[in-house]
């Protein structure tokens, strides 16, 4: 299956360097770029192949089996704490990923200290995330497999991190271990998953420490389990060791690997990888391919239909088409600006939303900041209201922490609901000037849809990224250290002027939240609006330049404009005969990849 994806994606490829000849030689430089960006995406395709679970479910282990060395660390405690991308390379390289866009290059050795709890507690370094290179036949073929924090560890920063990466996700294995048995955080993590990929892998690890009869009792347990939290009628949970798989690979021993079970999740991964990846690469290849054949087919066959009409027929069709166009423009600026009025409604469901967490925020903030000064009573008074402090603003950091990832998952639906509508209201418009060149010049034109609706990769998905930073707050209790007052009053004092506090904390950080949160939808909304906007001209451009070569041609000699005919009918052919070659390879794809 891996030969037979190979042979198409080559075949592609020949395509693509015919293709790009072809345009060459006749000087038409913008199919060329086009078909050059179609290669690269070809050759340099990712597919993100991601291993979610709970913590101590043997993540890190499952992924060294899979490459067959301990590459990732692994320990007896919640380790990973960073995202952990492996790509192929042709040799070993780790690159750490910063917050603030810079890198840095690491030894494997350092690995522990930059991805795991204990070397980076809390991430303190600021780390985004880690990409390993390694020289794996497994990683070929644009395939990255990442390694995810555990949910439901003590390390809510973890939980987090794995949450925030849902969206890039193109499939998952999601890994269950036979003891303990699967448990409500992960099932409510499980039904988070599945709104984010097309395809889901349950994996029971560590069946190396059960017998037969209790392998059984867990997978029939695991599996009804699964079912139910997901309202699903049938499910294949494929038990395995990663531990005998990894040991296995590591000594060669065919034994260890047979015992370990985790040949037939190989085979059926595997089949999926070449099936659903090859599928989706090559159908867009392809898609791509022929959108810009069909572009170029008819700004050709446009030309050729213009310079064969007579010319004051020309030049009254031309007429027609520019007043036309003056209303398709206005068409596109009154689209614009709904588009503009629906991301203001957007922004408007955050105030809302950003109004009800404040006034619940403070609420749920004094009553804690009450709470704390009777369990720190007895500390000392210059102690106690740093302690208050620090307690608040660890409140403030996980009240925040938690609304974010909610608020982001349903801003992220109504920008999609939006931009849906947006792309299809752009498919409008171009078929309008599509109708509009077709009744005028009596030509037959390919419709190529435009398929932006906004994707979570790519969309929204920086919107996923690290939480607002939150600063130190300052001391406002310089009193304490000079004794001025009794341990008792002082006390009350502080604990009177934290609360006090507490409203322009949560006001503070509402702000922070609130401009980072527009930030970002108007960044993905200007992106989107440029690339839709372009299609659009783009259409009308290559409709005005073969017209505007028309008109060239029509003024020269008979005997140019004969020779101008039959060289544009020769290109139409040329195209012709590519768009059905293309069509040949599309129509492989369902029966062998």
């Amino acid at each position: 299956m891996l030969e037979e994806y190979k042979r198409i994606r080559s075949s592609i490829m020949g395509e693509i360097g015919s293709l790009k000849d072809l345009f060459l030689h006749i000087n038409r430089e913008d199919p060329v770029t086009a078909l050059q960006d179609v290669e690269k995406k070809l050759l340099e395709n990712r597919f993100h192949l991601v291993v979610i679970g709970q913590f101590k479910r043997g993540k890190s282990t499952f992924i060294n089996s899979i490459i067959g060395e301990k590459l990732l660390p692994t320990s007896v405690v919640p380790l990973t704490s960073i995202i952990t991308i492996l790509r192929y390379g042709d040799k070993q390289r780790i690159n750490v990923i910063l917050n603030d866009g810079s890198n840095v290059e690491i030894k494997r050795e350092e690995l522990t200290d930059w991805v795991t709890e204990e070397g980076n507690p809390r991430n303190e370094k600021n780390v985004k995330e880690v990409e390993i290179y390694y020289p794996s036949d497994y990683l070929k073929d644009g395939i990255c497999l990442i390694d995810t924090p555990g949910v439901g560890s003590i390390f809510q920063n973890n939980t987090e991190v794995t949450y925030g990466y849902l969206s890039k996700i193109d499939a998952a294995i999601f890994l269950v271990s036979a003891d303990p048995p699967i448990s409500q955080s992960e099932l409510s993590f499980l039904n988070d998953v599945r709104d984010h990929v097309e395809k889901l892998f349950f994996v029971l690890n560590k069946i190396d420490y059960l017998d037969e009869d209790e392998l059984e009792e867990s997978l029939r347990f695991t599996k009804k389990t699964i079912e139910d939290a997901l309202d699903m009628e049938d499910s294949t949970i494929y038990p395995i060791s990663a531990k005998l798989a990894l040991q296995g690979r590591i000594k060669k021993d065919d034994s260890l690997i047979r015992k370990s079970r985790i040949k037939e999740f190989y085979h059926v991964l595997n089949d999926f990888l070449l099936r659903a990846k090859g599928q989706i690469v090559l159908k867009k290849a392809i898609s791509d391919i022929r959108s810009i054949l069909a572009k170029e087919e008819m700004a050709f066959e446009l030309e050729s239909k213009a310079i064969s009409a007579p010319l004051g027929m020309l030049e009254d069709k031309i007429k027609k088409f520019t007043e036309k166009m003056q209303d398709i423009r206005q068409d596109k600026e009154d689209t614009y600006y709904y588009f503009e009025g629906e991301i203001k409604r957007v922004i408007d469901i955050l105030d809302r939303d950003l109004a009800r967490l404040k006034e619940s925020s403070i609420k749920r903030l004094l009553g804690y900041a009450d709470e704390l000064g009777r369990s720190y009573s007895d500390r000392p008074a210059s102690q106690y209201a740093k302690d208050i402090e620090a307690a608040i603003d660890q409140e403030i950091i996980e009240i925040f922490d938690e609304w974010i990832i909610k608020e982001e998952e349903r801003l992220n639906k109504e920008y999609f609901r939006v931009s849906k509508r947006f792309s299809e209201r752009t498919n409008e418009i171009i078929d309008a000037i599509l109708d509009l060149s077709e009744d005028l010049f009596d030509i037959k034109i390919d419709r190529v849809r435009v398929d932006e609706q906004i994707e979570r990769d790519s969309s929204f998905y920086y919107m996923l990224g690290e939480p607002p930073k939150f600063f130190g707050v300052e001391s406002a209790f310089d009193f304490f250290s000079k004794r001025l007052f009794p341990a008792r009053l002082s006390k009350g004092l502080a604990l009177r002027d934290l609360k006090k506090k507490v409203p322009e904390k949560v006001d503070k950080t509402c702000g922070r939240v609130r401009w980072d949160f527009m930030d970002r939808i108007k960044r993905s909304f200007m992106d989107f609006r440029w690339e839709l906007n372009k299609k659009i001209e783009e259409t009308e451009e290559n409709i005005t330049k073969a017209i505007s070569r028309a008109m060239e041609l029509r003024k020269k000699s008979a005997k140019e404009i004969e020779k101008a005919e039959k060289d544009l009918l020769k290109i139409l052919n040329d195209i012709r005969y590519f768009k059905k070659r293309m069509e040949n390879i599309s129509l492989q794809l369902p029966e062998r990849i």
